[in-house]
């Protein structure tokens, strides 16, 4: 992935260079919702001087491409914007010559993974209090109630909902800590099979 100080405007905010205002004007809008300092992902994946850095490139990458002048410049100052193109091709690129110029930052592909630990209810306490969250967030989050949250951390297994209502909730802890949910629903559900044999 580039450094920030190496992407353009455009790589900033995930659009092609032949851009509508309406999609600068989206794009916009969804790289300041993804870079909020209250996002989980963001949280774990970048220091908050450098989640401040992004906020201020997106920032000025929307003030100079809503502006027609602006913008006007700012492409001609940057010529290897369209330089793999036709003149033809500039007025009217292809729609998969403009994927391929989409490039930067992927905000959708954010990710956390638990290394060599299995998805148990041991796991997501241990992540979820590495990031600094407390079990009320996950609550407010998920809508889940924080006694079942707790007996899904401590893997009180005679203490938690039917198995379909546990794996909904199971689904719901995971996509608020960013991890894969079918993973834990199988990792978790193996805990029973394990505690039978005993």
């Amino acid at each position: 992935m580039k450094r920030i100080e190496d992407q353009t405007y455009y790589e900033l905010l995930e659009i092609s260079p032949d851009a509508t205002p309406k999609e600068i004007q989206q794009a916009y809008d969804r790289a300041k919702e993804t870079f909020q300092l209250d996002s989980l992902a963001i949280y774990s994946l970048f220091p908050q001087e450098e989640v401040t850095k992004i906020q201020a490139a997106i920032e000025e990458a929307y003030r100079v491409l809503k502006d027609e002048e602006l913008r006007r410049s700012y492409d001609q100052s940057c010529p290897h914007l369209f330089k793999h193109l036709s003149r033809a091709q500039q007025i009217h690129p292809p729609s998969e010559k403009l994927h391929e110029m989409k490039q930067g930052l992927s905000f959708t592909d954010i990710s956390l993974e638990i290394k060599d630990i299995p998805y148990r209810g041991t796991s997501l306490k241990q992540l979820r209090e590495q990031l600094g969250i407390d079990l009320k967030t996950i609550a407010a989050k998920t809508k889940i109630n924080p006694r079942i949250l707790e007996s899904i951390e401590n893997e009180e297994l005679d203490r938690l909902p039917a198995p379909v209502y546990l794996k909904g909730f199971l689904k719901a802890y995971a996509r608020v800590l960013n991890i894969d949910p079918q993973r834990l629903i199988e990792g978790y559900f193996q805990l029973f099979q394990e505690r039978k044999k005993k």
